[in-house]
This record gives C-alpha cells, sequence and structure tokens, in this order.
C-alpha cells in the first residue's frame, strides 16, 4: 500500500527542485553586457594591432598593421568605420550588418563587397573583435541552449553559422564573456581555430564592457590586439551605408574549374586555369609525370591531378614541385600527397609544407583527410635534375636572387632552351621596353650566374590579367635589364 508524502516532507525538497533549474547565464550575462541598451547602441572608438599573412618573403612572416575606427553595436546591428595606416598610406573600410542585409566596402575598393550568407556569419564573428554584443543578440534570438558543462566555473553555449562553429565562454562568477573560440575552414589551411579573449573588464553605467581584446588567428600563429575606449550609449547612429538597387542577400553561384591544356613542346603542357588565372606545367617523361604549381586549394590541386591523367593516363605523378611557398603555387600540395608523389620545395618551407599536409580538414574534407598519407618532402638547396635517359629538367634554386622569397626556384629545359618560373617577369604587352623591376633583375642575374643558355621564358601567374606578357622572349627581359 503507498502512502503520500506528509505535506512537510514535500515543502522540504520544493527549495531543493527549484535548485536543480539550470541557471540561463546567457540571459545573466546579456543582463550585464546589453541589458541597459534597450533600443540603444553601445558605441565607442579603438585602436587596433593586427597581423596578416601576406606574400611575403618566407613563410608565417607576419604584416602589421595599425587600425583605428568606430564601432556601434547592438544585438541586432552592427557598424563600424575605420582607417588603416601601412607604408605611411592610409585606407578607409566600412561595414553595416544586421539580419537583413550585410554592407561592406574594404580597404582600398570603393564597391560594396558580394551579400552572401557567409560574408554575413563572417561580420557576425568579426564584430566579436570589438565587442561581443551582436552575437550574444544572436544566441539569444536563436534561444542556444546551453552545452553540457565542460569547464569549471564556464557556461558555453555554441551556434552554427555558415561556415564557422562559434562557442562563447561565460564566467559563472561574473556573468562575463571571458572568450569567443570560432572554428571555420580555410581553403589553404584547412579547420582553423580563432580565439577572442576579452581582458580588463570595466563598466559605463549600467553596461559591462572589455577594454583589452586579445585574438590570436590561424591556430595562434597570428596575434591582434583591440583596445576599446570608453563605450556610450547613443541612440541608433546614422547609415555608413547605403543597399544599392535591387540588393539582394544570396549565395554565389558555383564557379566550376575551366582550364584549356597548350601542348607547348613535345614533353611540356601548359594547363591554363581560367578560374585561378594560373598557369601550371606539367612535365612527362618516358614512365612518369612532374606536376609543378598548384594554387590556392585541395579542390584545385584534385582538379589538376584530373586533367593530368587526360594527358597521360598511364603515367603516375612522382613529383610535385613549388616555385615558392605562396598559395598560388602550393596551395593545391596536399592533393599531390595524397597520390604518394614526392614534394619538392625551396629550402627553409619544409616544417610550412608539413604544417598544411598534416592540417585538419574535418569541416570540409579533401582527398587527404579521407585517406591519410604522410608527407615525402625534398628541399632543392642548389639544384637538382629529373630525367629518364632522354628528356631532363633541371631545378635551380635561385632564392633572395629572386627579390620575392627565399626559397625561389626556376625550372630549367635544356633541350628546349626553355626557363618555366612563377612571377618574377612583367613586361606589358603593350608599350616600349621598361626599365627591369627588381624581380626582373634579379632572375636576369640568376640565369647569367648559372649560365643557363635561355630562348623562352614561361610564367605561371598571371595568366590573363595586368596585361603583361607570360611567355616571353629571353631577348626582351635582358632588353629591359639594359633600359637606364
Amino acid at each position: 500500500m503507498k502512502y503520500p508524502l506528509p505535506v512537510s516532507v514535500l515543502l522540504f525538497f520544493l527549495p531543493l527542485l527549484a535548485g536543480a533549474r539550470p541557471v540561463n547565464y546567457l540571459e545573466k550575462c546579456w543582463a550585464r553586457q546589453g541589458g541597459a541598451l534597450n533600443g540603444r547602441f553601445a558605441a565607442f572608438s579603438y585602436r587596433e594591432q593586427a597581423q596578416e599573412l601576406e606574400h611575403s618573403q618566407y613563410p608565417w612572416q607576419a604584416t602589421a598593421y595599425a587600425k583605428q575606427g568606430t564601432a556601434w553595436l547592438s544585438d541586432q546591428r552592427y557598424l563600424r568605420q575605420d582607417t588603416l595606416t601601412e607604408s605611411g598610406k592610409t585606407y578607409f573600410s566600412r561595414t553595416q550588418v544586421s539580419a537583413e542585409e550585410v554592407l561592406y566596402v574594404d580597404y582600398g575598393e570603393k564597391d560594396l563587397a558580394p551579400a552572401t550568407p557567409e560574408r554575413q556569419a563572417a561580420q557576425l564573428v568579426n564584430s566579436a573583435r570589438y565587442s561581443p554584443l551582436l552575437l550574444l543578440g544572436y544566441l539569444r534570438a536563436h534561444q542556444a541552449p546551453a552545452e553540457p558543462p565542460q569547464l569549471a566555473g564556464l557556461a558555453v553555449y555554441r551556434a552554427q553559422l555558415p561556415n564557422a562553429q562559434v562557442s562563447v565562454f561565460i564566467r559563472k562568477a561574473d556573468q562575463l564573456v571571458q572568450r569567443i573560440a570560432v572554428l571555420s575552414h580555410d581553403e589553404l589551411y584547412g579547420d582553423v581555430y580563432t580565439t577572442i579573449t576579452y581582458q580588463d573588464y570595466t563598466t559605463s553605467g549600467a553596461l559591462a564592457y572589455a577594454r583589452t581584446v586579445l585574438i590570436d588567428k590561424v591556430n595562434g600563429k597570428l596575434h591582434d590586439t583591440v583596445t576599446v575606449r570608453r563605450q556610450t550609449l547613443v541612440a541608433a547612429p546614422a547609415a555608413l551605408l547605403t543597399r544599392p538597387a535591387g540588393y539582394q542577400l544570396a549565395a554565389p553561384a558555383p564557379v566550376p574549374p575551366v582550364s584549356t591544356v597548350e601542348h607547348f613542346r613535345p614533353n611540356l603542357h601548359l594547363l591554363n586555369l581560367k578560374h585561378t588565372d594560373d598557369r601550371v606545367l606539367i612535365v612527362e617523361f618516358k614512365d612518369f609525370l612532374v606536376v609543378a604549381e598548384a594554387p590556392l586549394s585541395s579542390e584545385n590541386g584534385e582538379y589538376i591531378i584530373r586533367e593530368a591523367r587526360r594527358i597521360a593516363p598511364h603515367k603516375p605523378i612522382r613529383y610535385f614541385v613549388y616555385g615558392h611557398y605562396h598559395p598560388h603555387y602550393l596551395g593545391g600540395l596536399r592533393a599531390f600527397v595524397a597520390q604518394g608523389a614526392t614534394i619538392l620545395g625551396g629550402p627553409g618551407t619544409a616544417s610550412y609544407a608539413r604544417y598544411l599536409a598534416e592540417a585538419r580538414h574535418t569541416l570540409r574534407p579533401d582527398s587527404l583527410q579521407r585517406h591519410a598519407r604522410p608527407l615525402v618532402l625534398e628541399e632543392v638547396t642548389s639544384s637538382k635534375t629529373i630525367t629518364d635517359g632522354q628528356f631532363e629538367m633541371q631545378i635551380h634554386f635561385i632564392g633572395q636572387q629572386s627579390a620575392h622569397t627565399n626559397d625561389y626556384l626556376i625550372y630549367y629545359f635544356p633541350s628546349e632552351k626553355l626557363l618555366f618560373e612563377d612571377d618574377l617577369v612583367w613586361i606589358k604587352r603593350e608599350g616600349g621596353p621598361r626599365k627591369a623591376s627588381a624581380r626582373q633583375a634579379g632572375l636576369y642575374q640568376a640565369v647569367q650566374a648559372l649560365k643557363l643558355p635561355v630562348d623562352t621564358i614561361v610564367q605561371s601567374w598571371p595568366v590573363a590579367d595586368y596585361g603583361v606578357k607570360t611567355i616571353i622572349p629571353f631577348a626582351e627581359l635582358e632588353q629591359s635589364v639594359l633600359v637606364k
């Protein structure tokens, strides 16, 4: 027989049952950092020290930029205008984001960038570099649940955005955002983590905000710092940008790879990639192939491999060589590692190539992520000859003579008196001879020092853009060097 619990016992357990309800730290955090907005905006100026990876002399060499600007944020909108100073020049950008729009003019540009869901999501994440307000508003609007407890003293809320997984870590002790972690896909580096850490909290009226924001990018390879000046509450700011006629937020149409093949010499095939404006060299030997250059991504690398098989269906790719470490030349490296090819590169790039080969690509798996294979790499520190006994390819290291990168390689074919290089010769298609650039002069001097009889130079990039010749008589390079 069952007996009902006495009322006194039920009353004893009621506080325990109430206490068992999970605390909504997202709402508590919003109350501290955004609750006092009431339709207004948090406005502040800031200074920013940023690092970016550019086309530098050696891998992971960061270029520093100084920025300053003004930002306005609410739980639904984000506006920012700022300036960037580099090498004595100043550039401007403007940003305007809401659930209905993403308007963005990049540094040095006059026109709006394409309005895509991916760009909108990227700007939502980018706003967190200055304040977590917009991202907190997004989590609240989407009723993001708390993740199961994993870290003592922290509540975690996650959101899935186009091309990004975002985790917000809130300190339980003071209900303030400690950090935001973003996992996104990069076509070169694969799974990339960005961590935004908030420090030095203070208050402006009833709102708490961080005066220092530290950003670790590209899996901790780059570091930015944002310093926020006094935050104030203001009414809705004036629009910084105006939607053009016919404005629509839409995913871009996919750009399929398009190429043409030019059988330039009996053993030399030029695969011209229109979608990247690159030229890939496929060298055909008696029983194997060498592929030189693969731009930007694993996807392009896999495409190049398919096209190489069309040219020589039964010949394996024994070597893949990149003329220097910039993305237009080794971006597709992983596809060739997956094929078991030996990778050839200039000195000082082995660790960088290994980083790319071992990077995880779980968000968008490529062939190497699906079927792991160890990297086999050889650095060409002086010269290397590849031959089948009939046809010969020479790889020469010219490094700093290129006036471009420390690892630069060029390829020479004695029987053709032909030189293939990546991006050193910039002779205009129209007009008379002009004085050689430092790159052109460096290449000429390297060829002379190596005593290579060259008739023709073939260049990998660009193929169509910039109005320059990319198949160049050596005499024209020599003529440019003689111009004073």
